[in-house]
């Protein structure tokens, strides 16, 4: 409710006589208190008028009064019957020109469908493949040579051990004693649980599985493209390789969820609605737009006269141009490739496997499958792997006896707190999911820590434990933004000078709630948010006075076209100073400067210091040790990152250089992701510990961001060590990170790397950062990389 109330006001107050108008806030009265409670309003300032629900219905009733010639209800039918659509409106071509046109379609994809099995006779061999959606479950069961035996697709309920346990068991009720399982496989988000609880003989990740099952229809396939109800799964074949991957990450207006919602909405099922506009004779071209604008643009093309058909033909084709234009970002359809095969749930809808041809303006492979296709893979991942050993496959008598138990911890092993679910099976044994580490997951830790962001963040805080016996006065500092970096600087700085420096805590949830009421933009990346609760937090904890300087240039560090801050980064204090009113200038000092000219940065530090009795002498002498101490922890780095390098090479472990911001190492902006890689078996390392190993490549763009010049040289770097891949760290919100994406991933690709990229945000979802990294880690064991 804070968000959303945060949300609306904008970093401004909401007081005075507040009026709820709308059904939700009429009939949800839990709704209402909320809202109440958060805004603090009496009885008399939270007004709910009666007709709130039909508010807006009520005021055109007063206009027309006012305004309107008198109608009979007949003349007001006639009207709306009489509706046509406006020429003006902008309409595609339809979908199909006659039922003709869409039964050549139909029987081309029928083409690619598996050969059947009859599981009431067939006697022999059987491998099974199960892939645990986050919200759907598939099975399937195939003979040696790809025949299909049984299939099963439906939603887990939030349940999927007990749907998968109950389907095992109708499985060995139709095997009888005439068919075996010689293997099984799983994938997906629950593959995990799954085999620890069902004794699966294997895990594969889920690009992967999807590949096997692809190639299987297509040997040649170079471009797969999955959409599923709430997700959308891209990948680039290169070398009998997933080259890369392009996933979806908020938002899911590309996906089948989408289209459901508007079915919904207007009366109709999915099924029904779907069938809808295959013969729409002007389907409305409604863009590529999110859930919430499409909205509007639906409810704009029913005032213009568009029917159903139309309507549901021009959502079909708003989903190809998300996933195309906006996942994957093509520039062209070209860059898709020439042997494409699509599959998830949402291409079994004709409306958008048409749209999805007519946008690229060539065929493409839909295996009647398609729903099952991750499935279906690992049941040929099972075959693939299956040996003379006999499978830990839960048998037929222990699923009679199969039970479980879970609950809900809290890991206390670091800030980050993680929230578990601790599984416990009947035979006593135990699952935990919601770790980052191994500590949530109650494994030993390695002994050697081959992670720099730990040593990073730990050496940072590690500066402020030093200070002046009687201080001139206290300076807080944030603990946000630039400071990740410059922390080291500014408190070398001011304690020379005779000032105490304190930082704010570390950051957390609580933190963010802190601040949020203050923060303007609901847009910009978590790591600014975060700074609001940083300020106010040193206000509480006593701070004189809180510096916190505009930068326009960051460090100056050669070869780049010039040496910026982005611009949120820049002159962020500006909006902090006019939004959170308990700041002033005596209290809050943010002075415009460059860390770069010294003479300049003199002069103003001495202004804003000579109150305090600071000499220019004093401020000149403070800035040479600032320097020194930030040229320290600088070598620091790279010493650091030179020691894991070499560690990791002699046990041969696979290095990550994880590639973002200074602030990236913040646990609650970083939610883990160095502890996921490290899980999987990995080193990381930082951009600031090579980067000045690797040379400055030729760009196609102008190169003046600091931190861009040193992802730009840390992944020309990469691409020269066989056993480094690189992987960048985005935060939603971040529109100059974006300007990096095609850069860094032109220099690694053309050099045989993989390019990976995260997107973080405030909310703790590691989901799609767990697919990216498994695919990666997947791609960097196969011989091609």
């Amino acid at each position: 409710m804070e968000q959303t109330v945060s949300g609306l006001a904008q970093g401004r107050k909401i007081e005075g006589k507040v009026l709820f108008l709308g059904g939700p806030l009429s009939f949800q009265k839990g709704l209402r208190r909320a809202f109440v409670k958060t805004l603090g309003l009496s009885e008399e300032n939270a007004v709910f008028p009666d007709n709130a629900p039909c508010f807006m219905a009520y005021g055109c009733a007063l206009y027309a009064d006012e305004n309107s010639p008198e109608f009979n209800i007949d003349d007001v039918i006639r009207l709306i019957s009489k509706t046509e659509m406006k020429d003006d409106i902008v309409c595609g071509e339809p979908l199909f020109n006659s039922r003709d046109d869409y039964h050549n379609f139909v029987n081309r994809h029928m083409k690619y469908d598996l050969l059947y099995a009859d599981i009431s006779k067939y006697e022999g061999d059987a491998f099974l493949g199960i892939d645990s959606g986050s919200t759907t479950t598939k099975l399937i069961l195939i003979t040696p040579d790809g025949k299909l035996l049984y299939q099963h697709y439906a939603s887990n309920m939030g349940q999927p051990l007990d749907v998968i346990a109950k389907k095992l068991r109708e499985i060995y009720s139709l095997c009888g004693d005439r068919i075996k399982i010689k293997s099984s496989a799983c994938t997906g988000y629950g593959e995990d649980l799954i085999k620890a609880g069902l004794g699966i003989d294997f895990g594969i990740v889920e690009t992967v599985a999807h590949y096997k099952a692809a190639s299987f229809f297509m040997p040649d396939v170079d471009f797969i493209i999955d959409i599923g109800g709430q997700d959308i799964k891209c990948f680039k074949i290169k070398n009998n390789a997933i080259d890369s991957i392009m996933l979806n990450e908020a938002c899911s207006s590309g996906c089948g969820s989408f289209i459901q919602t508007f079915a919904i909405a207007l009366g109709y099922d999915i099924a029904e609605f779907s069938q809808l506009g295959l013969f729409a004779k002007r389907p409305v071209d409604l863009g590529s737009r999110c859930t919430v604008f499409m909205n509007s643009s639906v409810k704009q093309a029913q005032k213009d006269g568009a029917s159903v058909e139309d309507i549901s033909a021009g959502l079909s084709s708003s989903i190809i141009k998300n996933a195309v234009y906006k996942v994957i970002r093509a520039k062209s359809t070209e860059e898709l490739g020439k042997n494409i095969v699509v599959q998830g749930g949402t291409f079994l809808n004709d409306a958008v496997l048409r749209s999805f041809e007519t946008e690229l303006g060539r065929n493409v492979v839909r295996p009647q499958i398609a729903g099952l296709m991750g499935a279906f893979g690992a049941a040929l991942y099972a075959k693939e792997k299956c040996g003379n050993q006999k499978s830990p496959l839960i048998t037929a008598g222990e699923l009679e006896r199969f039970n479980y138990s879970s609950r809900q911890v809290n890991c206390n092993g670091c800030t980050a707190k993680c929230g578990l679910t601790v599984i416990t099976f009947e035979d006593g044994h135990k699952f935990i999911s919601g770790n980052r580490c191994e500590k949530g997951a109650g494994l030993v830790k390695a002994s050697e820590n081959m992670c720099l962001y730990e040593y990073k963040y730990e050496r940072l805080l590690s500066v402020v434990s030093e200070k002046p016996a009687q201080p001139k006065a206290r300076v807080g500092i944030p603990l946000a933004l630039g400071f990740y970096e410059q922390l080291v600087y500014w408190h070398r700085l001011f304690t020379e000078l005779g000032f105490e420096v304190i930082i704010s805590d570390e950051s957390t949830r609580d933190m963010y709630y802190k601040g949020q009421h203050t923060i303007p933009s609901d847009t910009v990346c978590y790591p600014a948010k975060l700074a609001h609760g940083h300020v106010l937090n040193l206000l509480e904890k006593g701070a004189d006075l809180i510096f916190y300087p505009c930068e326009s240039y960051n460090l100056d560090e050669g070869e780049s076209d010039n040496h910026y801050n982005c611009p949120v980064v820049a002159y962020y204090p500006e909006l902090l100073k006019a939004n959170i009113e308990e700041l002033n200038d005596d209290n809050f000092i943010h002075p415009y400067i460059d860390i770069n000219r010294e003479k300049h940065l003199m002069t103003v530090m001495h202004n804003v210091l000579k109150k305090y009795g600071v000499t220019k002498k004093q401020v000149s002498a403070a800035l040479l040790k600032a320097r020194d101490a930030l040229d320290d922890y600088l070598c620091g780095i790279e010493a650091r990152g030179k020691e894991i390098i070499a560690k990791a090479r002699e046990k041969r472990t696979p290095i990550i250089v994880l590639a973002g911001r200074p602030y990236h190492i913040d646990p609650e902006i970083n939610h883990g992701i160095h502890k996921l890689i490290s899980s999987l078996g990995l080193a990381v390392i930082t951009e600031d510990a090579v980067y000045k190993l690797g040379k400055l490549p030729e760009l196609d763009v102008l190169n003046q961001w600091t931190y861009h010049a040193r992802l730009y040289k840390a992944a020309q770097y990469v691409t020269s060590q066989p056993d480094m891949q690189l992987v960048q760290l985005v935060s939603f919100g971040c529109g100059i990170d974006a300007i990096t994406t095609d850069e860094v991933r032109s220099i690694l690709e053309a050099n045989g790397k993989l390019y990976t990229q995260l997107k973080i945000d405030e909310i703790n979802n590691l989901g799609a950062a767990k697919i990216r990294l498994r695919s990666l880690v997947a791609a960097m064991a196969d011989k091609s990389y």
